[in-house]
């Protein structure tokens, strides 16, 4: 324990980091927040330094929703989509080799792009810079038509007054 009780040991922040990831993967894989027993398993820490990590990191039993672990999982994916990217990739072809012969299979690597997506932008604008759609506009005042509206008659004119 360190002599100021607002100062965290050196290696707090790597074991809650070590702590975070593991229940991460727990909850994608299993989907469902893994026990403390588990994550002692898992991180080879105490069940006293886990139990004490999950109260700080709001991930155990105190949690409304164990899936809001994977909020920031979720925020950069739709970041990354909402802004556009690219992965490696394999493609896998069956090349011919001629009338009567047997085809091949051959793999080329090459990178798969994705251009940006406006929903995920617009999605990401409305969550992270709180823009918004709709404007409401407050007048003050009354607003009235100042006229009567005004019957026009259209009538067409010829110049030697014969009929129409």
């Amino acid at each position: 324990m360190p002599s100021n009780p607002n100062k965290e040991r050196a290696d707090s922040q790597g074991n809650r980091g070590k702590i975070r990831k593991q229940v991460l993967r727990f909850i994608k894989k299993e989907l469902r927040t893994p026990t403390v027993q588990e994550l002692v398993d898992l991180t080879g820490l105490s069940d006293k330094t886990v139990s004490a990590h999950l109260e700080r990191l709001k991930l155990g039993d105190g949690s409304p929703n164990p899936y809001q672990a994977l909020t920031h999982d979720v925020m950069m994916k739709l970041y990354q989509r909402a802004t556009g990217y690219s992965h490696p990739a394999v493609k896998i072809m069956a090349v011919s080799q001629g009338k009567g012969e047997a085809s091949i299979v051959e793999t080329h690597d090459y990178t798969e792009h994705y251009p940006p997506d406006t929903a995920a932008a617009k999605l990401w604008m409305q969550l992270v810079m709180g823009f918004s759609e709709k404007t409401q506009h407050e007048h003050s005042g009354e607003v009235a038509n100042p006229a009567p509206p005004v019957i026009a008659q259209i009538v067409r004119y010829r110049p030697d007054d014969s009929p129409l």
